[in-house]
C-alpha cells in the first residue's frame, strides 16, 4: 500500500499485525496504536508485542506517512522515531498535536539526550522511551499513555463516589499476590532457558527472636515463586572483620544470587559497612551505595523494597504520578530518600515532590496540599484526618505496635473519610515490601545472568 506524501514522493505506508479480524476494522474497545520508525525490525518487533497483547497495530515508514495515517485512522497513541528520512520525529510530534491533541505521542529513539527529551516533550510528547527496550518496558509506556488520556475524568468520578462510600482500600496483600504469581511465572521460563536456578542467602548474627518470623516469612515467599532460599547463622561474637571476610567469599559464590543481612547486628559491627560490602549486582536490599547512587540518573537497578513496595503500590490504582503533588513525611535512607528519587525519575512522569522531616515547619501545611500523601516516619498518629486533602491518596508505610495491636502513622478512621484511597495497616506496604525482596532477587538473577541492569536489553516475544 502506498500513499502520496508532503513532500511530492510515493511513501510506503504499513499496515501489518492488526489483532482485529479483518485488516482496518477496529473491534469495540480496541485501542490503536501507530509505529512510526524507519527501521522495519523495529516496526515489527514492537507490532508482534502489541499484537499480542490485544492492540490494533498500525505502521508508517516516515513522518509523511505517518502524519496521514495519523489524519486517516486517528490512533489512540503513536510511537515516533526520531531519526528518519525526509520529516523528524520532532515535526511530527507537533504536527500530530495539530491533527488531534488528544492523541498520545510517545518519543521511541536511540539517540536518547536530556536535551532531546526536553525538546520532545515540549513538542507534546507525552514520554520518551530509549532504544533499545524491552517487551515489557513498551507495555508499560503503551498503558501509562493509553491510562492518561481518560486520566482526569476516571479521577473526578472516583472522588464523586468516594464522597458517598469514604476511601477505597489499597489492597496490599492483592498486590502482592499478583507479583508474585508474575514472578513465578518469569522464574519459571527463566529457569527452563537458562538451566539455573536463584538461590536467596540471610545472614543472621546471633540469636534474635524478633528476627525469626521475618526469616520465616522470606523463606515461605520464596518457597512460593520458586526461588532458593538458605539462612546462614553467624555467632553473634564474629568481628567486624570476620563478617566482611564472610560475605566476601558470598560474593564470589556463583551459586547465590542475593545477600541479605538480618538487623539488627551486634554493636561491634558496622552495619553501613557491611552493607556496602555486598556486591551490588546481589545486593537484593538496594542498600549499596552504587544502587543508591544509580538512582540519582534515573537508571533504579536494585532500590530499596520499601520504596520499591510504595511505587507499586501507587501503580496498582492506576493513577499517574505525573506533575501530581506529591507530600512525603520522613527521609530516611532505606525508604524517604530513595522514594524521593524514584518519584523525581523521569523527565515525564515525574511528581511534583515536598519532603517533610522532623525539622518541617507546619507540617499540615505541607500535607494538605498533597494529592499523595506517603508517610513513612514510625510515629503513631502523626498524620490525623485534618490534615488530609479531601480526596488524596495516603500511602501509610509506618507500623507501630500500640496496646497490642499493629497501627501506622496515619490515623486511620479519620483520613478514610477524607481520602480517596488509602492503605490499611497491617494489609497495606508490607506484604508489598516482602513482594518485592523476591522481585530484587529475580533481578538479581537477571543480571548475573547476563541481562543489562540499566536497560534489560534481552527482548523475548514469547
Amino acid at each position: 500500500m502506498a500513499a502520496q506524501s508532503n513532500n511530492g514522493k510515493n511513501q510506503e505506508v504499513e499496515n501489518v499485525y492488526t489483532s482485529s479480524s479483518e485488516q482496518g476494522d477496529r473491534m469495540p474497545g480496541q485501542a490503536t496504536i501507530l509505529v512510526v520508525d524507519d527501521e522495519k525490525a523495529m516496526r515489527d518487533s514492537c507490532c508482534q508485542v502489541l499484537s499480542k497483547d490485544g492492540y490494533r497495530a498500525e505502521t508508517a515508514v516516515d513522518g509523511y506517512s505517518g502524519l496521514q495515517k495519523v489524519r486517516d485512522i486517528r490512533p489512540d497513541l503513536v510511537l515516533v522515531d526520531l531519526k528518519m528520512p525526509g520529516m523528524s520525529g520532532m515535526e511530527l510530534l507537533e504536527r500530530i498535536g495539530d491533527v488531534d491533541p488528544n492523541i498520545v505521542s510517545v518519543v521511541i529513539t536511540g539517540y536518547a539526550t536530556r536535551e532531546s527529551a526536553v525538546e520532545a516533550k515540549r513538542r507534546n510528547a507525552y514520554d520518551y522511551l530509549p532504544k533499545p527496550f524491552t517487551p515489557n518496558q513498551l507495555r508499560t509506556i503503551i498503558k501509562r499513555g493509553l491510562a492518561e488520556v481518560n486520566d482526569d475524568n476516571k479521577m473526578a468520578a472516583q472522588l464523586i463516589d468516594e464522597e458517598k462510600m469514604g476511601a477505597q482500600l489499597i489492597d496490599g496483600r492483592a498486590v502482592a499476590k499478583r507479583v508474585k504469581e508474575e514472578l513465578k511465572k518469569e522464574i519459571v521460563e527463566l529457569k527452563e532457558k537458562h538451566k539455573s536456578s536463584p538461590l536467596l542467602l540471610a545472614v543472621q548474627v546471633g540469636e534474635n527472636p524478633a528476627s525469626a518470623s521475618y526469616l520465616k516469612s522470606q523463606k515461605k515467599g520464596c518457597e512460593e515463586v520458586g526461588v532458593g532460599y538458605h539462612v546462614q547463622q553467624l555467632p553473634r561474637e564474629v568481628t567486624e572483620q570476620e563478617l566482611l571476610q564472610f560475605i566476601k567469599g558470598k560474593n564470589q559464590d556463583d551459586t547465590i544470587t542475593g545477600i541479605i543481612l538480618q538487623m539488627p547486628l551486634p554493636e561491634q559491627i558496622n552495619a553501613e559497612k557491611v552493607q556496602e560490602a555486598i556486591d551490588p549486582s546481589k545486593d537484593v536490599e538496594g542498600v549499596n551505595p552504587q544502587n543508591m547512587g544509580l538512582l540519582i540518573y534515573g537508571w533504579p537497578g536494585l532500590v530499596p523494597c520499601t520504596a520499591l513496595a510504595v511505587m507499586e503500590l501507587i501503580k496498582s490504582t492506576g493513577t499517574s504520578i505525573k506533575g501530581k503533588q506529591v507530600t512525603l513525611v520522613g527521609h530516611s535512607s532505606l525508604v524517604g530518600k530513595p522514594l524521593t528519587l524514584l518519584l523525581l525519575s523521569s523527565p515525564f512522569d515525574s511528581a511534583t515532590t515536598t519532603v517533610c522531616h522532623i525539622a518541617t515547619r507546619d507540617l499540615a501545611a505541607n500535607t494538605r496540599r498533597a494529592e499523595i500523601l506517603i508517610v513513612a516516619v514510625g510515629k503513631p498518629g502523626l498524620i490525623t484526618g485534618d490534615m488530609v486533602k479531601e480526596g488524596a491518596m495516603v500511602i501509610d508505610v509506618g507500623i507501630n505496635r500500640v496496646e497490642g495491636k499493629l497501627v501506622g502513622d496515619v490515623v486511620f478512621e479519620e483520613a478514610k473519610e477524607k481520602a480517596s484511597l488509602i492503605t490499611p495497616v497491617p494489609g497495606g506496604v508490607g506484604p508489598v515490601t516482602a513482594a518485592m525482596l523476591l522481585k530484587n532477587t529475580v533481578e538479581a538473577w537477571k543480571i548475573q545472568l547476563g541481562f543489562d541492569p540499566m536497560r534489560n536489553i534481552e527482548w523475548t516475544m514469547d
